[in-house]
């Protein structure tokens, strides 16, 4: 019974959780954390750490892993990756937070055996962003079986694909390529030989296969991918239909991105490894990709075509500079001129000037120079005279380059150039241009290439060369 005269009862407050005694400022940084702009989500992480730190009491590291745990499955994507980012920092810097404990943590709160259709989403995103954040952390290669549960949790959420896309697939091939010899092969190998096994099925799964192949040679040798995919290469005349299908799915997956797919670079690097790059190139590409009309695919090849400059011989940059590839290129170049059009060729330029940057050896620098010159319509080059290409050229190799862009003005070979056509031209729907009007066309374009070479201060070149093009210009 209340006492009258005791005075007025203040009723008791439900704070389960504590709120009531944390500090304003660490409550607002939830806030700030699940701001839109990226640069306010980093600052608050930074903030909370840090205060975490300051205050030392372990009540109170516990209340914010709950909380983070709890905005993982956000309905917001940028509240979602604010708080998961977030996570993955505090359990950086506080080893003495358990990853099992926080994973158990993660999958009891967006349990996805208990929510219905309505919540399933946000669930999926939770256990996504929870296993992001414990990769992020970089603890998880130290834990083995969380490691393994991480994968296992990632295998699951894959079936949620309508929600999710590849990011559970993509994440494994990440969480693979830092994890050791060990760990893979006494406790992953077995988890992922269903995915493994399936490597010829999706992009994803061709990734992972990939990466681990890469990673462990010395555990998936031939005789065990055999095993696996049934045959002890990976391209080979039967998987290489297949390989078509993946790369055409992956590029269609990547089409409003304008990205080169990493499955389809890892596959470049397979056929180099297994010495199979013209029959890959022959068959998935030419005589796969390139078959699909002008879209995604022919991007995805393009992008490739840049990709695998750097890793190519001279033998084999001449076998992929001379083909099909550089013609359909010379193809998109004059249909991307019509209004509203998508323009490849500021990608190839950026593609081409990185390989010439990157690579020390003249004649190679001359292969690709000389090859995209020569790749002409009705004799004239679809890669413009003022080419900032060229900055990057080996002064030996601009050298014997000026030296045959003169004959060519002198003495024109316009057989040896790769002449392409248009469909409108293959049609007749455009009026054929005569020999000696694609002489001229060819000259007409040197002229300025020359001019070009020695107006650009960018350019090295001694006097000597300056001069001997100024002698013919004149």
């Amino acid at each position: 019974m209340v006492d009258p005269d005791s005075g007025p009862v203040r009723p008791a407050v439900a704070d389960p959780d504590g709120v009531l005694k944390r500090s304003r400022e660490l409550l607002d940084l939830f806030w700030e954390i699940a701001k839109p702009e990226r640069e306010a989500r980093l600052q608050a992480a930074e903030k909370l750490v840090e205060q975490l730190k300051k205050s030392g009491e372990s009540d109170e590291l516990q209340y914010v892993v709950k909380r983070l745990v709890n905005g993982l499955s956000h309905a917001r994507e940028h509240a979602r990756t604010g708080y998961s980012a977030t996570l993955a920092q505090v359990l950086s810097v506080f080893d003495e937070l358990p990853l099992k404990s926080t994973l158990d943590q993660i999958k009891e709160k967006h349990d996805l055996q208990t929510a219905n259709k309505k919540q399933i989403r946000n669930v999926a995103f939770g256990n996504f962003f929870g296993v992001l954040a414990l990769s992020q952390s970089t603890r998880l290669h130290k834990e083995p079986q969380v490691l393994l549960e991480c994968i296992k949790l990632l295998q699951t959420l894959s079936q949620y694909r309508e929600h999710l896309r590849e990011l559970p697939r993509k994440t494994m091939v990440d969480i693979l390529s830092e994890t050791s010899e060990e760990v893979f092969e006494e406790v992953l190998f077995k988890a992922l030989q269903t995915d493994l096994t399936s490597a010829l099925s999706s992009p994803e799964q061709l990734e992972l296969l990939l990466v681990a192949m890469q990673k462990f040679p010395s555990v998936i040798k031939p005789a065990k991918l055999k095993k696996l995919v049934g045959t002890a290469s990976v391209i080979n005349k039967n998987t290489l239909p297949r390989l078509v299908q993946v790369l055409k799915t992956a590029a269609r997956s990547v089409k409003k991105e304008n990205v080169l797919p990493p499955v389809a670079l890892d596959l470049l690097q397979m056929s180099l490894r297994e010495d199979s790059f013209e029959l890959f190139w022959k068959e998935a590409v030419i005589s796969g990709l390139l078959l699909d009309p002008a879209g995604p695919c022919h991007y995805l090849v393009f992008r490739l075509f840049g990709a695998a400059l750097p890793m190519l011989s001279v033998s084999q940059l001449k076998f992929v500079l001379s083909g099909e590839v550089m013609r359909r290129y010379g193809e998109h170049v004059l249909s991307a001129q019509l209004p509203d059009r998508f323009k490849f060729s500021p990608e190839m330029d950026v593609l081409v000037n990185s390989f010439m940057q990157s690579c020390k050896e003249p004649e190679k620098q001359l292969t690709v120079v000389l090859a995209f010159t020569q790749l002409t319509n009705q004799g004239y080059p679809v890669v413009p005279s003022f080419w900032k290409v060229l900055e990057h050229m080996d002064p030996t190799a601009l050298k014997t380059y000026v030296e045959w862009l003169k004959e060519a003005f002198c003495r024109p070979q316009l057989d040896k150039c790769l002449e392409f056509s248009t469909r409108k031209q293959r049609e007749g729907q455009e009026a054929a241009v005569k020999p000696q009007s694609s002489v001229f066309r060819f000259r007409k374009w040197i002229i300025p290439r020359l001019t070009s070479i020695v107006d650009n201060q960018q350019i090295k070149k001694d006097e000597e060369l300056v001069m001997s093009i100024r002698s013919h210009l004149h």
